[in-house]
């Protein structure tokens, strides 16, 4: 009878639709097939598949899912200074990034090439704490304001910050973040400086400590006329391995930065759950401020994960949402130049048992391409780079991505980001290339005719 009423039911799952938790859609339930027999690299390679193996070259043998025309110059002009100043990237995304996972290794990529520590920015108090480990964060005493989660309903976009949230203090509340040694040391153990962002009330004091030193004040607010939307950056400076911050009375607060005086710092702004359209309701008047603060050489924008599904017909809709969403960065920091990157690959349980990449991936892939060409902006197709078709599931199997088939783990994330770290210095090479191309063709049509 037990085993009838576990055939019957799994049976009845079979038939339901497709159900969407989150970030995870859950698997059709399909009894009728063997259990799936997951492609290794190996066995692929044995087939012929050109995108047997993922390989650190992909950025330069897929050169042609690149548009020709936009580029990366400035961002590759201050490539050439950052000896001598910070370079500072913006990198926005979903869940794939959350807990610094890709983003952790294209930093310390650039950072190695270029110079650089810290870890950029870290929210106030994080969910992802407890697993990113490119930081300690101690924080306590904070009300979270979130543009998308169970706490988005006391959530007043007009408030909110960079990263899509804000953070109030309750009495008792500080800030306790550290540099580690436990991942790329050498860059994140220390830092030169660290800026708080916040917005303050009148009576607000703060006071802190570096590296375990005595509290001294900081900061206080006796300005009554301050405006309500205010951003202040509080910078400490020194040879920084450990701050600490407490806050006594009201304000809103949004980030720590961790940064030298020169070389790379990439800030990392995951949004879990978000097709990136939260990134669009930030108040301009708040990027325009951040823009003067914190000025961004590059911004990566990297969503999808979210949008994507077999059941979606046309992703017209999204692309026109989100161009305006771009055309706002472009406005409000008209400096930086600008990377689309595409979603990446997404796989499912076929009905031959197989994991395929998911009806719709794609799709999606193509509408972010054509966006990136309307805006006139770098695009750059990571579920291509990846290995393409089924190539989430090859990193399954090879333990450097979940079980959902959807995110990438820790290990993944190193894969990945040496390929956008790659894909960055091959175009560098290349805009150098064709620099060099036009100034001999100049060259050559200014000399005169015999």
């Amino acid at each position: 009878m037990l085993i009838l009423m576990v055939v019957a039911a799994l049976i009845g799952l079979h038939y339901l639709p497709s159900i969407r938790i989150g970030d995870y859609e859950l698997r059709q339930v399909n009894i009728w097939e063997g259990p799936a027999d997951v492609t290794t690299p190996a066995s692929t390679a044995s087939q012929g598949s050109k995108d047997a193996t993922i390989t650190t070259d992909s950025a330069e043998t897929r050169a042609d899912t690149v548009a020709a025309t936009p580029s990366l110059h400035h961002f590759f002009s201050m490539l050439d200074s950052a000896r001598l100043r910070p370079v500072r990237i913006a990198y926005f995304g979903d869940s794939f990034i959350e807990g610094d996972i890709m983003t952790s290794a294209l930093r310390n990529l650039l950072q190695q090439t270029y110079g650089g520590k810290g870890v950029g920015w870290v929210d106030i108090q994080s969910s992802t704490a407890g697993f990113r480990t490119t930081v300690i964060e101690l924080s306590r005493g904070w009300q979270e304001h979130n543009a998308i989660g169970s706490n988005s309903s006391a959530f007043d976009p007009e408030l909110q910050g960079i990263s899509g949230r804000y953070y109030t203090p309750t009495p008792g509340a500080y800030i306790d973040i550290r540099g580690q040694k436990r991942v790329y040391g050498e860059q994140l153990d220390t830092m030169q400086r660290a800026t708080l962002y916040f917005t303050p009330s009148p009576g607000m004091t703060l006071t802190g400590s570096i590296n375990g030193t005595a509290y001294q004040p900081l900061y206080q607010c006796d300005d009554d006329s301050i405006a309500p939307d205010t951003i202040v950056a509080l910078t400490l400076k020194g040879k920084i391995g450990r701050v600490r911050v407490n806050v006594d009375g009201d304000g809103r607060f949004y980030g720590m930065a961790f940064e030298s005086w020169r070389g790379i710092t990439l800030d990392s702004f995951p949004m879990r759950g978000s097709p990136g359209y939260h990134i669009g309701a930030i108040p301009e008047h708040t990027l325009q401020q951040f823009a003067h603060l914190r000025p961004y050489d590059l911004i990566i924008l990297h969503f999808g994960l979210n949008m994507a599904s077999p059941t979606v017909k046309t992703y017209q809709p999204f692309k026109e949402r989100f161009k305006k969403c771009i055309e706002l960065y472009k406005r409000t920091f008209p400096n930086a130049s600008f990377l689309l990157v595409s979603m990446n690959d997404r796989d499912v349980r076929g009905a031959d048992g197989q994991f395929h990449t998911m009806d719709g991936v794609l799709d999606l892939v193509e509408i972010q391409r054509q966006m990136a060409e309307e805006e006139g902006i770098m695009f750059w197709n990571l579920q291509q780079a990846m290995g393409g078709e089924g190539s989430m599931a090859r990193l399954q199997a090879e333990g450097k991505a979940n079980h959902d088939y959807t995110h990438i783990n820790f290990r993944g994330g190193e894969v990945l980001g040496k390929l956008l770290f790659d894909f960055l210095q091959t175009e560098r090479l290349n805009e150098g290339k064709r620099a060099e191309n036009a100034d001999e063709t100049e060259q050559n049509d200014s000399k005169p005719i015999d």
